[in-house]
């Protein structure tokens, strides 16, 4: 589904990706983790074609997209739920579910307002609601439900619970789960260890901007110790 090879990628004069590389198969929850600043969500707007690479390879569903542009990328099937959600404050719930609302790939069974609301009935009760209003976690249920709208091959999540109360992150954790058994292929940054190796497939460590470990999420228990030594606050 998703292959990165040797991706270097940065901001100005200042080199943030090293030689990056990563692999999400179909199906597969794959999760990049590291303190902040690392270069995760670097990572992502390179994939997303946000940030030309200086380096590497990023192939998507069979196709070359190493510095496509970010339009490209969506129509191959590549949905994104931005860190810091990044809703369109100015529409309500239902003009932010419908402004990128597509199912180019011709799914059977696409995403629809109502598969969305069911998936989260906050966003139902919410619909007429501008988006701006909404509290952060009901913005990230948002921001989730939009990308779905465009019925994804592969649904990227950045920082998929940075500062959300626990029974929201707990709701979203749930979200995320349902998928994963839906099939849904997911690369995911998120901090919460102890959830994402119930979750995952396989993780990825990035420190400085370098892949310095990877593995199952077997070989992340047995590697614990090393492990929070990259995470760990």
């Amino acid at each position: 589904m998703l292959v990165v090879e040797g991706l270097k990628a940065g901001y100005g004069h200042a080199q943030v990706l090293f030689d990056v590389s990563l692999q999400v198969n179909e199906g597969e929850l794959v999760t990049l983790m590291g303190r902040n600043g690392m270069g995760k969500t670097t990572t992502v707007r390179s994939i997303m074609g946000l940030l030309g690479p200086r380096g590497g390879r990023i192939v998507f569903d069979g196709q070359d997209i190493c510095g496509a542009a970010p339009e490209r990328v969506a129509r191959l099937g590549a949905g994104l739920v931005p860190e810091g959600r990044q809703v369109f404050p100015t529409l309500t719930v239902r003009e932010n579910l419908i402004a990128t609302a597509a199912n180019r790939l011709k799914r059977r069974d696409p995403w629809t307002l109502k598969k969305v609301y069911d998936l989260f009935p906050r966003m139902k009760e919410r619909a007429d609601q501008m988006a701006g209003t909404l509290s952060g976690g009901e913005q990230q249920m948002l921001a989730v439900g939009r990308a779905l709208m465009t019925n994804p091959k592969l649904l990227i999540l950045d920082e998929a619970t940075e500062g959300l109360a626990p029974v929201i992150r707990a709701e979203i954790w749930h979200v995320v789960e349902h998928l994963k058994a839906q099939g849904q292929s997911i690369l995911l940054i998120d901090k919460n260890i102890n959830v994402l190796k119930r979750l995952a497939d396989r993780h990825y460590i990035l420190e400085k901007g370098h892949v310095v470990w990877t593995g199952s999420s077997a070989q992340l228990d047995r590697d614990a110790h090393t492990v929070h030594g990259y995470v760990g606050v």
